[in-house]
């Protein structure tokens, strides 16, 4: 068995572009990517509809050893190509939909008002009609952090192909299902696009007043906040404190000893409920110690932590 172009490249972010710079080497990586296996070069010129072999064979030639295989005389995508084609059909790189601001079947926990959402910029938006805003901006909009509308509650990273054949309310599921594996993946560590490390650090809100809902001082309904950023990529992402926890066997095992799966859960209010309405106290500044509770029916749990959010103690 003969093979080219399988031996590991590495390309610099501009070559990389350059390589897909072009629309006929994109549509060969899609005919790749949407084949049921490795294609030999009569099939593939073939699928693209071409009458210039020369200019196809220059364009395939550009991809090779990088985004594409070559095994055989078959042609079949690389990892990286397989990553660009995926891109390409998440719609993350190319769609933009719309979804207004519209009703769903799933109900805010504290009011029990139905919660409405919006689509925008790859998340969708939540809010509910009766409540105070968790946070006073929304931190997804291009250009950075715009004022929120009254009752936002925040906003749950979801790719433009969430959106197709969904209803709204089975958007909302599966933005939150998609939120939850992100922010396992943070609270391990781990960054949910490009797997490298990710660096995590606590805002602690020193005159933190949220009676009526957010803080004028640090504009969130949290008091501790956590700021997670990837050492590699530009990924970045900001939540409550308690939920870069949600990767520890303390809360975990808590979450399924009350029958609730964050991986795919089957009550997402009840889920919502425990994971969002936890209460949190800073016990000491220096050193600095916060517990939160989480409590679900008549159980809760209690987790001190540390700045690292190292669970110290748990009961």
């Amino acid at each position: 068995m003969s093979e080219e172009g399988t031996g590991a490249t590495r390309l610099s972010p501009d070559d990389a572009f350059s390589a897909l710079g072009s629309e006929m080497r994109v549509r060969i990586l899609r005919e790749l990517g949407t084949a049921d296996g490795p294609l030999a070069f009569s099939e593939l010129y073939e699928r693209l509809d071409l009458s210039d072999s020369a200019r196809f064979n220059y364009h395939l030639d550009k991809l090779l050893g990088h985004f594409v295989h070559k095994i055989d005389d078959e042609y079949a995508l690389a990892s990286p190509g397989e990553r660009v084609v995926e891109a390409i059909l998440s719609g993350a790189v190319t769609d933009d939909p719309r979804l207004e601001r519209t009703p769903t079947d799933q109900h805010c926990t504290d009011r029990g008002r139905r919660l409405e959402i919006e689509w925008q910029n790859g998340n969708v938006e939540v809010y509910c009609p009766e409540c105070e805003s968790r946070w006073n901006q929304s931190w997804g909009r291009v250009g950075g952090p715009v004022a929120a509308d009254s009752g936002y509650l925040g906003r749950l990273p979801l790719p433009p192909a969430g959106l197709k054949g969904r209803s709204p309310t089975a958007v909302f599921r599966a933005a939150r299902m998609w939120s939850n594996l992100e922010l396992i993946a943070v609270s391990a560590g781990l960054c949910p696009r490009c797997s490298a490390t990710v660096e995590r650090e606590l805002l602690v809100c020193d005159d933190h007043e949220a009676d009526d809902g957010v803080c004028p001082a640090c504009e969130s309904s949290f008091a501790v906040r956590l700021v997670a950023r990837c050492t590699n990529c530009i990924y970045t992402t900001g939540t409550g404190a308690a939920w870069g926890l949600l990767a520890t066997p303390e809360l975990t095992g808590f979450l399924f000893e009350q029958g609730l799966n964050p991986l795919a859960p089957e009550n997402p209010d009840r889920l919502d409920s425990v994971l969002s309405g936890y209460d949190e106290e800073i016990v000491s500044k220096e050193p600095f110690r916060a517990e939160f509770t989480f409590s679900a029916d008549d159980e809760s749990l209690t987790l001190c932590v540390n700045r690292s959010l190292e669970v110290l103690d748990s009961t």
